[in-house]
């Protein structure tokens, strides 16, 4: 045992002293503020200058472009800018009415292939074509079924229409709702006081306060703190397996490939050289948790957003996070033993890798219902119960104690197995040179040792 804690007080102590580690540990919060700082540089950046959409209105009477014509002088006046600010973040919108050709098949494709040669040569943005029936009511509600005499065509050589594709959908919308009101001889004003939906408010669970016994309601603030810190857990608790293995089997592959290993072998065991190197690592990951965890809980502090942050929480958290980096970082250690080199080690974690991120693709559904089949059945995985446990953990009223015992016993387990399965692995892979090992090798090497 005092060979194994010696081994891993000089990981642990090569790790943090290096420059990589403390420009990881800085690394990380800049890129989240860069990405953040981005996304708002970003919106200032945007093309806010006037963008031409045609029309081709073949409607009774041509009222949609008409309509639109009277719409775009309130948007370039309004709409156009932040309340706020009063600067202008949307572009600006110019209406060209473009009279419709005949209703022959040949003769509408011909102007469509016009206008969009017009859109090519960037003398407008985009064409919208209003379909002669577009007052008539489909027996088919679905829209995907209607034809393009009852539908709205716009044609833009960009992917996907952005805001102002959007306005003019509604606009659209609205002229031909007004139409169809008429026809019909019904009160638009008073059909849609009529239609005025609810109100729905969502708010968290009412509390009772601890200091003075009154009841009080939920802040929406809390609220919103409730629903990011689950993905802010998960991936807090990725990115640290990920900082702490990847080194460790990096570390590994050097040792081999450089014959150091013969070296350290003729002190230690295999199996206690792969713990110590194993429990370096977890201090490590650890080390960096601690002051992401510490960071983020003063900053959240700032603004009353720690009421979720109990400490049994963080106690689940670095409980599941301690096996997780054993289960994973045993892994890592034993692929980087068995790799001649990284390349061989990016063929080898690939299932792994796969088993890692499979909690991302799961946090959706799980936090629109923790406590379904599907939050349940991933609590019983091994390679997804640390993440996902501490997730549901963080969502009030949180786990039932039978499940979090049980998600915690079947992780411990795996670990155990993980750890002995890796050993065997590292005791011959280690010293192995030449062929790169496949799956099924690595498996014969825990069979058989």
């Amino acid at each position: 045992m005092r060979k194994i804690l010696t081994i891993a007080k000089r990981e642990y102590l090569a790790g943090v002293r290096t420059k990589a580690f403390l420009v990881s540990l800085i690394l990380m919060p800049v890129m989240m503020g860069g990405s953040i700082g981005l996304s708002a540089l970003s919106k200032k950046l945007d093309d806010t200058s006037e963008k031409t959409y045609a029309v081709v209105d073949r409607s009774p009477g041509g009222k949609i472009a008409a309509a639109l014509e009277a719409d775009t002088v309130l948007y370039n006046t309004v709409i156009i800018k932040d309340p706020a600010t009063g600067q202008q973040i949307h572009p600006a919108l110019k209406i060209e009415v473009v009279p419709p050709s005949d209703g022959s098949d040949i003769a509408i494709r011909q102007q469509r292939f016009e206008l969009s040669e017009r859109s090519r040569k960037n003398e407008i943005e985009a064409f919208i074509e209003i379909g002669p029936d577009i007052y008539q009511t489909r027996t088919d509600p679905n829209p995907e079924s209607a034809e393009d005499v009852q539908a709205v065509r716009l044609q833009s050589k960009k992917p996907g229409e952005g805001f102002l594709g959007r306005y003019l959908e509604r606009r659209i919308n609205d002229a031909v709702q007004r139409e169809r009101f008429a026809r019909e001889n019904v009160d638009p004003a008073k059909l849609r006081a009529i239609q005025q939906p609810i109100s729905l408010k969502t708010k968290g669970l009412t509390t009772r306060n601890a200091q003075t016994g009154e009841i009080e309601d939920a802040a929406d603030e809390k609220r919103l703190a409730n629903f990011l810190l689950p993905g802010v857990l998960i991936g807090l608790m990725f990115m640290v397996i990920m900082f702490g293995a990847s080194p460790a089997m990096n570390g590994v592959v050097e040792e081999k490939s450089q014959r150091i290993a013969e070296v350290l072998l003729g002190s230690v065991t295999p199996f206690e050289l792969m713990a110590g190197k194993l429990l370096g690592l977890v201090g490590i990951a650890l080390t960096t948790a601690a002051i992401y965890f510490g960071g983020g809980f003063v900053a959240a502090s700032r603004y009353g957003l720690t009421d979720s942050i109990t400490p049994e929480l963080m106690v689940w958290f670095f409980v599941f996070l301690t096996m997780a980096l054993l289960i994973f970082g045993s892994i890592f250690i034993a692929v980087g033993a068995a790799a001649q080199d990284v390349k061989d080690t990016q063929t080898l974690l690939t299932p792994v890798m796969f088993f890692m991120v499979m909690p991302m693709f799961a946090i959706g559904p799980i936090l629109m219902d923790p406590h379904g089949k599907l939050a349940v059945i991933c609590s019983l995985i091994p390679t997804s119960a640390p993440m996902i446990l501490v997730a549901r953990q963080s969502v009030p009223p949180g786990v039932p104690l039978v499940q979090l015992l049980g998600g915690a016993a079947i992780v411990a387990l795996t670990t155990v197995a993980c750890v002995w399965a890796a050993g065997r692995i590292f005791r011959v892979g280690f010293l192995m040179q030449g062929k790169s090992p496949k799956l099924k090798d690595l498996a014969r090497w825990i069979a058989k040792g």
